[in-house]
């Protein structure tokens, strides 16, 4: 969707929700059920699930519903504070007394109309009040629902893996001999959000030199050739976590880590809801707003004039500002959040 387009989307949806909820106090409703709508990529959804908690603290009694994309729908299917998780908008065919609408589409804007809430909450207004300085999405998400949360403060995002993708994930690294290990996460949906292979490598190598740990480096199918520029100028043995293994199984995976190390993405905002130790390289996205927030996590981002793009032409391509960031001070901060977790 074009910011043209958000922005069109964010109008109608206030309005919209002004319509819905005229004469309606936030802080006297009583939904006996909630849908939340969150249509947006893995790492979006993983700073949503907060929300999920304080509406369930809120709303004891009530169903609390969610409709996400279908591939980041399995990492909230053992979330307790849903009572149901779909991955397809067609299977919204009932009303609900209470709309969250988290991040939609003109389809969900549409089915609004269809099936009238008692109350509607969007990102719109919250959007719209925030122009000009954007704050970290965690909070974006928390100040769509405050208006009904009575007072209830906001929390850290979670995320709830199932027995069988952490008994899958065991019985993989025990065959594969692996103890203690680092995961690193070399992809990016954008390739200007991609820190070089050939630095992977090197760090990579420093942590299993150093700090005993067997680099794994996890992934997509289509990321595997990706991985393999790495692994194949690695003096050390890696393991490749890169052949079909689903989302869950990948979460399960972070886990159990000792370190995460990777690149803004889905998988840094897993290991951030899990609450691991990190670090993270940022390069053209907003500042602040997908930083990790855990307090076991160092983030490295070289802002320039430029930031943030479109993360698809770059003014300066032969020294962007992923390639600004220097395998030293990427070491530099693995020794300190794994010095800091060794020292308690």
């Amino acid at each position: 969707m074009n910011r043209n387009s958000e922005k069109w989307l964010y109008f109608f949806n206030i309005l919209v929700s002004r319509f819905v909820n005229a004469g309606k106090r936030p802080d006297r409703i009583a939904p006996e059920s909630i849908l939340i709508i969150k249509w947006d990529e893995i790492g979006d959804l993983m700073t949503a699930t907060h929300v999920f908690s304080l509406l369930r603290k809120r709303f004891p009694k009530a169903s609390i519903e969610l409709i996400t994309k279908p591939w980041g729908a399995g990492l909230v299917e053992n979330d307790p504070n849903l009572d149901a998780v779909y991955h397809d908008l067609s299977a919204w065919k009932k009303p609900y007394d209470l709309h969250v609408e988290l991040r939609g589409t003109w389809e969900t804007l549409w089915r609004s109309f269809r099936h009238f809430p008692k109350y509607r909450l969007d990102r719109g207004l919250v959007r719209f009040r925030q122009r000009g300085s954007q704050p970290h999405e965690g909070v974006t998400n928390y100040r769509i629902v405050q208006p009904v949360l009575n007072g209830l403060t906001n929390e850290p995002p979670a995320l709830y893996i199932g027995d069988e993708a952490g008994q899958k994930v065991a019985e993989y690294l025990q065959t594969c001999s692996v103890n203690r290990y680092a995961v690193f996460h070399i992809g990016a949906r954008s390739a200007l959000r991609r820190w070089p292979a050939a630095r992977f490598a090197a760090v990579a190598d420093h942590v299993h030199e150093l700090h005993g740990l067997t680099p794994v480096f996890a992934g997509t199918p289509d990321e595997l050739e990706l991985i393999e520029q790495a692994t194949g100028q690695m003096k050390a043995k890696a393991l490749i976590f890169a052949q079909g293994q689903s989302l869950t199984e990948l979460a399960a995976l972070i886990d159990g880590c000792a370190i995460f190390i990777g690149n803004e993405s889905g998988p840094l905002q897993i290991a951030d809801a899990l609450k691991k130790p990190l670090v993270a390289m940022f390069g053209p996205g907003v500042k602040d707003v997908f930083y990790p927030q855990n307090p076991s996590a160092l983030f490295i981002h070289e802002i320039l004039e430029c930031n943030p793009c479109d993360q698809v032409h770059c003014v300066r391509p032969d020294n962007t500002c992923m390639q600004l960031i220097s395998v030293n001070v990427v070491i530099g901060a693995v020794n300190e959040v794994l010095g800091k977790r060794v020292g308690g």
